[in-house]
């Protein structure tokens, strides 16, 4: 799920060409990244992800992010930019970790390893904030559902996030312009993912805890998916609202100052809580 300058066609492409287009659009963009912020590789019981570290370091609790792509594409690679902007902004550690893709894995293979990367990111940790974008929003509430320390969750950032819905008035008014992300593009996802029934992929969504932000792209097929999740959960819910944004518009920081005061809202709603 993503924001492109050149429409792929997710219900049609093969996931090969999908991936090298996906990987293309977010390396075009990666000059863009914060200053001051030092990025490097770093180990998760997942693999290799990536490290945001801001030159202004305060105190608080690191972000374990987690990456949208409609589970078929991305990487902490093609999130880079947003990652480097949010550890900026938010003047903590960010921590970007890879996950295993669908088609090759199927759903609950993502929930599953939410919670064990998520687990052992707190072996040497007692706070923490989870945080992820369209489909790693997602991630990021089956990662709360899985975790053992329920209380090291500070608070749980999901970015116009994916929860299931694949029609709606949402769907209706913002499909057409969505830059690929239609209808026929959300099935395809969920058939990747072995979800083309998304009773079992709802339930093993954390339903109470740490606070909770969602963050709505006004202009987002997705959008009402948020709402779906403030009426579906039991977390204290905050809405922030990007007016006039589309879905996956924080690719966009560091190049467009209405994107960066965005973020900067989210980094605000999560200094709150350190």
């Amino acid at each position: 799920m993503m924001m492109a300058t050149q429409t792929l066609d997710w219900a049609n492409d093969p996931v090969k060409k999908l991936r090298q287009g996906y990987k293309a659009q977010r390396a075009a963009i990666a000059s863009y990244s914060a200053p001051d912020v030092a990025i490097e590789e770093t180990k998760f019981s997942s693999g290799t992800g990536l490290k945001f570290t801001p030159k202004i370091l305060g105190l608080g609790a690191d972000i374990l992010y987690f990456h949208g792509g409609g589970w078929i594409v991305g990487s902490p690679w093609t999130h880079r930019t947003l990652c480097s902007w949010m550890a900026k902004f938010t003047a903590q550690r960010v921590f970007a970790a890879p996950y295993d893709l669908a088609p090759e894995h199927k759903f609950p293979a993502q929930a599953n390893q939410a919670a064990e990367i998520t687990n052992h990111f707190l072996i040497n940790r007692k706070r923490i904030f989870l945080a992820g974008d369209s489909a790693g929003g997602a991630m990021a509430l089956w990662a709360a559902d899985g975790v053992k320390q329920k209380s090291s969750i500070q608070g749980i950032v999901s970015l116009y996030g994916a929860f299931g819905c694949m029609d709606g008035p949402s769907h209706a008014s913002y499909s057409e312009n969505s830059l690929g992300l239609n209808i026929s593009a959300l099935r395809a996802m969920y058939h990747y993912l072995g979800c083309d029934d998304v009773s079992e992929f709802r339930a093993r969504f954390s339903q109470s805890g740490a606070p909770l932000l969602l963050v709505k792209a006004e202009f987002d097929p997705i959008a009402g998916d948020n709402d779906w999740m403030a009426q579906h959960t039991k977390h204290p819910v905050t809405h922030l609202l990007a007016a006039g944004q589309p879905h996956a518009y924080l690719q966009a920081c560091g190049n467009n100052s209405e994107v960066d005061a965005s973020m900067l809202e989210i980094a605000n709603w999560i200094k709150a809580l350190v």
